[in-house]
């Protein structure tokens, strides 16, 4: 909500037209008056609602550069890259594996590559990008490899190891560990309980202004560095501190900061 302009009222309380009783009553008149005057803003889901007889998504991917998207065209879930798709009750479970390290098909001492394009096609993991409905809740279980998602607000059991994450536009990521890698979760965490975990790494959360979360962190062998860090609190609240957020560390660092900072 926008704060009303309370300029001619101070003004008049300034110049003894009016005591402190009546300004205090215009000043409350002027902000219950510009309340009304704003739309209602759309009400948020607290948690996934699921679509369409499915309520949860789980990736399990293995040396792929992983992207997850969420688009409210979708019905549900669509794929691009070579996976295996199955459907458990009100699970879609997809599954991918990959190469680790070179791939190296196409090469030949007769056949080099002649350019930076066919170097791009000889090296790294391929890619597989899940487009999936925001309604949806979404796992992610992924060795050695890259993931990225922006758009799902909803993430459960999130597993990387020996590779990077990058997740933007969440509102609640319910269990996350990265292992012997790095992480970066930003999104207005407002909705539940979240739990982020780095064992060995470094990891940064940033909070989007609609953010309402208060952010609890433990560490043995790590740090926590918070927003105008004058010490090591254990506990910082962010906005209305409405969600939670544990945050540990194991053996690494660990960078909390707002979006506009």
């Amino acid at each position: 909500m926008s704060d009303p302009d309370l300029t001619k009222i101070l003004a008049d309380l300034a110049a003894g037209t009016i005591d402190a009783a009546e300004a205090a009553r215009r000043i409350e008149a002027a902000r219950a008056g510009a309340a009304a005057g704003e739309p209602d803003p759309v009400g948020e889901p607290d948690g996934p609602t699921g679509v369409k007889g499915t309520d949860r998504v789980t990736i399990r991917a293995l040396g792929r550069r992983v992207t997850i998207v969420g688009d409210p065209a979708v019905a549900t879930a669509s794929v691009t890259g070579e996976h295996v798709l199955r459907r458990q009750g009100e699970v879609l479970e997809i599954s991918a594996d990959g190469e680790v390290g070179p791939k190296l098909e196409g090469f030949s001492v007769l056949n080099p590559p002649k350019s930076l394009d066919d170097l791009r096609g000889l090296t790294f993991a391929r890619g597989l990008t899940v487009r999936v409905n925001p309604a949806i809740e979404v796992d992610v279980e992924l060795t050695a490899g890259s993931l990225a998602v922006t758009g799902v607000p909803f993430l459960g059991r999130v597993r990387v190891t020996a590779g990077g994450a990058d997740i933007k536009g969440v509102r609640r990521i319910a269990d996350a560990l990265v292992q012997a890698g790095s992480g970066s979760v930003e999104g207005p965490i407002n909705v539940g309980r979240s739990r982020v975990k780095i064992e060995s790494g470094a990891l940064t959360v940033t909070l989007a202004p609609r953010a309402s979360v208060t952010v609890r962190s433990s560490t043995q062998l790590g740090r926590v560095v918070w927003p105008d860090d004058g010490g090591a609190p254990d506990e910082v609240v962010f906005g209305n501190g409405i969600a939670r957020l544990d945050l540990e560390v194991v053996m690494g660092s660990a960078t909390v900061k707002r979006a506009d900072a």
